[in-house]
């Protein structure tokens, strides 16, 4: 058996859905929390000294959330969270799910700068990226009406988690639908072993 070891942040939504892929298809990894900036052995690995990375066997090296997942569902012997009959559907879910983490993320290392360097204006565009994601996926995403699990509802859990972990909850309002999915969603084992312990 391979040794899997998944380096990751505290409290990442992208390998959040990482931990979650590895549970529902019962891949047994190791988890390492890492400081990113003083993770200076993660270079070998990734230049970019991103997380979540994923080494095996201490040799190679698996870069990028979607890659892990899709690595995870590869060597599981569960049923694939990539149903090949909406493949593309759910890749482009992932997608934007991608996309709402993102502009959370963005949205908060601006507001850690130092006021003074802060950008009004980009924080604005990315609070609005985020209001108009969750809406479009409110009005456009039909996958959440499914009980089997797929990756894109891993996705867009862990985004909507992070988003009101970061920022706000504001958009329940507008988005019924999505939140009593989610709520539904959260009930699921895998979603309070991965709540990351600042957002408990």
């Amino acid at each position: 058996m391979k040794k899997l070891t998944l380096y990751n942040g505290p409290n990442s939504p992208f390998g959040r859905k990482t931990k979650i892929t590895a549970i529902v298809q019962e891949i047994e990894i190791e988890e390492k929390i890492i400081k990113v900036q003083e993770a200076e052995f993660l270079d070998n690995f990734n230049p970019l000294r991103k997380i979540p990375t994923l080494i095996i066997d201490d040799n190679q090296m698996i870069i990028d959330s979607d890659n892990i997942c899709l690595y995870f569902d590869k060597i599981s012997n569960k049923e694939t969270l990539f149903d090949r009959r909406n493949y593309w559907q759910i890749m482009s879910i992932i997608s934007v799910a991608n996309g709402l983490m993102e502009a959370v993320l963005e949205r908060r290392m601006e507001l850690i700068r130092p006021s003074n360097e802060q950008s009004k204006s980009f924080i604005d565009k990315q609070e609005i990226r985020v209001f108009r994601t969750i809406l479009w996926i409110e009005k456009n995403w039909n996958n959440f009406m499914s009980d089997k699990i797929s990756m894109d509802q891993i996705s867009v859990a862990c985004a909507l988690e992070y988003t009101k972990f970061r920022f706000t909850n504001s958009w329940i309002k507008d988005c019924k639908k999505l939140n009593i999915w989610l709520e539904k969603f959260n009930k699921n084992e895998f979603m309070n072993l991965t709540i990351p312990k600042e957002a408990k």
